[in-house]
């Protein structure tokens, strides 16, 4: 009989273990019969050295697209077969002190990760406790965009520690996190003359678009009124929590003591945090807004660098080129949420200060729009429920008199034509590249299917070299987006990853968990599509060849950049270096 404290933390397990499935080699499936512990879909095995035996975490899906699903269940075997139930605290603590997993690792990385995975282990929990009504109502039509981007209970499905949330006290979690449904007003600072620094893209200048932002909310006149532009004032949003960081800078204590820069604290209507956390959502405002966030989440710190708030002005300008007409034109389902202008505090040296950069993104998403982020739309449900998309494609099948089958393959056609193919056909014959994984992409929906698909996070966007060429004349600075035009084999990994194993497979495994079509049928579909798509006459086919006949894709290694404690921020060399190989089912259909 499992106690169930331990079957409560089975979203925290089955992250980790599926994290550390992916990278650790020593990992191993094994049978329904192993001790009698397995479940009806086997069992995973890790092996331990200190104490000698392995820990056996049952399964109740096995995915061939690579995210599995696992009762909750944990059990210890020693060498000489005792065996006995650990909860998930105990399991990670023996992982993380045993030295074959990341051998060279130091103790203090080892006692890190464990803080880290814990914290967002009782993060997630406190979330899926408190906010059991809401994912119970997380469905279309009834959900909205905001309703999805605070739906995000369980965070990254492939990541040991998919909430940490290690830097923030219970107060800041309930203010400032979407899983539990935070919200704030902003924090102002009114700023004048050479202390704001700011850009734009050329359209509707950096102070035009925060005049606009800033006359969205009534509350917000008195403070306008009384540091007014004509008097060279300016106002600048700082996220509530960033401005204690900002508050402790030689730049605030300089413009501060010059009497250029008035503190006016919080003030306005309520901002709410999107799945993201450090993007602010409200559905007033003709902007969303990009904060630095001196806090790690998952992989890194989130503080906005001088060249990731450049890329913004270099994406808009690639899309207002002609080549970036002609592919709107053609891939009318892809949207852009364009970052149009950035505003920060200047340093006494007019540079501006990384952590009070703010970005202005669009906002097409007013209430009721029944556009989904991925990684909710594809979240597991709470307590066994199926989830967003399960539901959905039931509805339909439902309300059609249609079977299931049928109608589950008819929307992952839509899906495949509406929302994958842009982003396939971008890099196939355009050479732009995007970072397209569950959390960057959202999927806008008519009538329950696929209408579109909307790319946000200009930082996680590059282009082919080729493709830098063409647009040096029309795009002033595109040579400095060289730094990220990666070869043939790098994007091969990288685009197979976020695009495919993120994204699309994390569909696919999301359907076959949940009962709604055979994964090995969605991913016959899915070569299928790819066949035809490359019976067009492509620039590059190279991308669409491999995913067509590589047995094996790479995935990220998520678990292991946790483990050595990488920011990928300010060490993106020790995340490239971390990706693995796994199965490719697309390339196993192709076989079948």
């Amino acid at each position: 009989m499992i106690h169930p404290s331990i079957r409560r933390e089975t979203a925290s397990l089955t992250a980790f273990m599926n994290a550390l499935w992916r990278e650790w080699p020593h990992a191993a499936m094994i049978g329904s019969n192993a001790h009698d512990l397995a479940g009806p879909a086997g069992a995973l095995r890790l092996p331990l050295t200190r104490p000698g035996g392995a820990l056996i975490v049952p399964l109740c899906h096995y995915s061939p697209a690579g995210r599995h699903r696992f009762t909750g269940e944990l059990h210890f075997i020693s060498f000489n077969d005792e065996a006995f139930e650990l909860d998930f605290a105990q399991a990670v603590a023996l992982l993380a002190g045993e030295p074959t997993l990341a051998p060279g690792t130091s103790d203090n990385a080892r006692r890190l990760f464990l803080r880290r995975v814990l914290d967002s282990a009782n993060t997630l929990l406190a979330a899926e406790t408190s906010r059991q009504q809401d994912m119970q109502a997380l469905a279309w039509p009834a959900a909205d965009y905001l309703a999805a981007e605070q739906g995000l209970i369980y965070g990254h499905a492939v990541h040991p520690t998919p909430k940490s949330r290690d830097e923030f006290t219970p107060e800041d979690l309930r203010r400032y996190s979407p899983e539990m449904a935070g919200s704030t007003p902003l924090a102002w600072m009114a700023l004048k003359g050479a202390a704001l620094w700011h850009t734009d893209v050329g359209m509707a200048t950096a102070q035009d678009q925060l005049n606009a932002l800033i006359a969205s909310d009534p509350a917000l006149a008195p403070m306008a009124q009384a540091y007014p532009r004509a008097d060279g004032w300016s106002l600048l949003p700082v996220h509530p929590w960033q401005a204690h960081v900002i508050r402790q800078t030689q730049a605030y204590r300089y413009w501060h003591q010059q009497g250029d820069l008035i503190d006016l604290g919080e003030a306005g209507a309520s901002w709410f945090p999107t799945s993201s956390l450090r993007a602010m959502y409200a559905a007033h405002a003709p902007a969303q807004l990009k904060f630095s966030l001196s806090v790690r989440l998952t992989n890194s710190r989130r503080v906005l660098q001088p060249t990731e708030v450049a890329r913004g002005r270099l994406i808009h300008g690639a899309f207002a080129s002609r080549l970036g007409r002609q592919l709107q034109e053609r891939c009318p389902t892809l949207g852009i949420l364009h970052e149009t202008a950035a505003l920060a505090l200047a340093t006494p040296a007019g540079e501006p200060l990384a952590e009070s950069f703010v970005i202005f993104r669009d906002n097409p998403f007013p209430a009721g729009t029944t556009a989904y982020v991925m990684a909710t739309f594809c979240q597991d449900g709470v307590a066994g429920a199926p989830s967003m998309v399960a539901r959905l494609i039931q509805d339909l099948a439902h309300a059609s008199g249609e079977p299931l089958a049928t109608v589950a393959a008819a929307w992952f056609d839509r899906f495949l034509e509406v929302a994958l193919k842009p982003f396939l056909i971008a890099q196939a014959d355009y050479g732009f590249l995007f970072s397209a994984h569950q959390q960057n992409t959202v999927l806008a929906l008519e009538g329950g299917w696929p209408a579109g698909m909307w790319f946000r996070d200009c930082q996680g966007t590059t282009f082919r070299a080729e493709t830098i060429a063409a647009l040096a004349g029309e795009v002033p600075g595109i040579q400095a987006a060289s730094e990220l035009a990666f070869d043939e084999p790098m994007t091969n990994q990288l685009f197979g990853y976020y695009l495919i194993v993120n994204n699309v497979l994390n569909l696919v495994a999301t359907l076959g968990g949940d009962g709604i079509a055979s994964e090995a049928e969605l991913s016959r579909q899915l070569h299928a599509f790819l066949q035809g798509l490359r019976r067009e006459p492509l620039r590059y086919p190279h991308f669409i060849d491999f995913l067509l006949n590589s047995p094996e894709i790479m995935g990220k290694g998520n678990f292991m950049i946790c483990f050595g404690d990488i920011n990928e921020t300010t060490q993106p060399e020790g995340s490239f270096r971390s990706y693995v190989p796994i199965h490719n089912p697309i390339c196993s259909a192709g076989l079948a």
